[in-house]
């Protein structure tokens, strides 16, 4: 895995963008960014860099999309055109698309380039954040280009405060969720050119493990070299790793396949496209790490182990009356004390009376409650796959909201209504069951 972290758009963008105006009325237009300057507000961009294309679709841009590179495959972007890779993309499409603005990273060949910026198409080449500044850099420069600079820059400062404070909030959770004291530890693992490397401090990953709760053993760690003297000293509760070969790697070092989180079985792949989308996959991966250090907090998890539970009892010999009656006093016992209750705390949705949400709608830089709906949805498998958690009410949605009310006995409209979206909410909401094959982790 090559070097995931370089500095943000040649180092300009970390700098406030120069915004010039030419007697726009709203002022949003022209605006200048790291030297290119677009003239007015982009109908059609076409988004050849994956993480620039989780951030344009978290802050809800993704309507302008009109094509994109093979390795944006975000399944909710699947319906723009497939213009080629992100280095090699096919410019006579691109123009043909009608597009006014390119989103690339440095992959992309200077031929291209020079070929677009003839025919006026501005190419604006993005790259990865390292640190909570340069990630909000990232947000308001597409928020710019995007929306102006007043109505745009607005958009980008507030999504960025969205995700921030979302991931505050799993980070509380998952400190609530645990009676220990101790403070827990983990690294992240990849291969570089043969070479088994660790994500250090300053880097986006590092943030991403800060906002578990857990501290980066690595933070002292000057070139990312694993060091594996200091790694066996820190013993780390937690392995977070890139992939397979990163595994081996691991697993064939005599100090590090000793080291407890191996031997416990408390290591877990990121992949790279997980670490390195800084949008919506940001949250699911966080999610996904945090859950995996909490397994308490993943419902998928909890219901998982009951209903395996129940196959197990149900296996067994049949119970004496006394037994039966026992355990039937504990589960009434239990239910007594463990009431259902709502769970709204838990996502960042405000249940009112007039809540009502329907096909067609779309959540703002401000209001994310059709993506809290559809991430409810999801948790309770409704809704299959991460990447369907869009913030656009669309038919898959639709369908599961229908299933939900189906399951719930509500009457299957389609619309979430108040009482659909209070009975979601319930800890005692009904799960789908998935057909057998079917998983929904990612």
């Amino acid at each position: 895995m090559k070097k995931i972290i370089s500095v943000l758009l040649a180092a300009v963008m970390v700098c406030t963008a120069a915004v010039m105006f030419a007697g726009c009325g709203d002022g949003n237009y022209p605006v200048t960014v790291a030297n290119i300057t677009i003239d007015k507000e982009p109908a059609g961009i076409v988004v050849l860099d994956p993480s620039a294309a989780d951030i344009i679709s978290y802050m809800s841009y993704d309507g302008k999309i009109v094509g994109r590179s093979t390795e944006v495959d975000q399944s909710y972007l699947a319906v723009a055109p497939d213009f080629g890779t992100a280095a090699n993309p096919n410019a006579d499409s691109i123009i043909e698309s009608g597009a006014q603005v390119v989103f690339a990273n440095d992959k992309i060949n200077a031929d291209t380039v020079k070929t677009l910026e003839e025919k006026k198409i501005k190419v604006i080449k993005m790259s990865l954040a390292d640190t909570p500044k340069e990630l909000e850099t990232n947000y308001t420069t597409i928020g710019k280009i995007l929306g102006g600079a007043v109505t745009g820059l607005e958009k980008g400062t507030s999504s960025y405060q969205k995700l921030i404070e979302h991931m505050d909030k799993l980070k509380i959770e998952a400190a609530s969720s645990t009676a220990s004291t101790a403070l827990d530890t983990a690294c992240y693992l990849y291969v570089d050119d043969g070479s088994l490397r660790v994500m250090t401090s300053g880097t986006y990953v590092d943030m991403l493990i800060g906002y578990t709760g857990a501290v980066n053993v690595a933070v002292n760690i000057a070139d990312g070299n694993v060091d594996v003297n200091t790694l066996r000293i820190a013993n780390p509760n937690y392995i977070f790793y890139s992939d397979e070969q990163t595994l081996n790697a691991i697993q064939s070092d005599d100090v590090l396949s000793k080291l407890t989180a191996i031997t416990s079985g408390k290591a877990l792949q990121i992949s790279n496209t997980e670490i390195t989308r800084q949008g919506l996959t940001a949250l699911s991966t966080l999610e996904k790490m945090i859950n995996f250090m909490h397994p308490e907090l993943d419902k998928k998890s909890t219901s998982d182990e009951a209903a395996a539970q129940t196959a197990t009892q149900a296996a067994q010999p049949a119970q004496t009356a006394t037994e039966a009656a026992t355990q039937a006093a504990q589960a009434a016992t239990q239910a007594a004390t463990e009431a259902p209750h709502s769970e709204a705390d838990r996502y960042d949705i405000k249940i009112t009376d007039d809540l009502v949400l329907k096909k067609g709608d779309e959540d703002s830089e401000d209001v994310k409650d059709v993506w809290e709906l559809q991430h409810r949805l999801w948790n309770l498998d409704y809704i299959i796959g991460v990447d369907n958690v869009t913030g656009y009410y669309g038919d898959k949605t639709e369908q599961a909201v229908k299933d939900y009310q189906k399951a719930a006995g509500i009457e299957e409209t389609g619309i979430a209504d108040n009482k659909t979206i209070v009975s979601l909410f319930m800890s005692d909401a009904p799960k789908a069951v998935l057909p057998e094959g079917v998983t929904n982790d990612e």
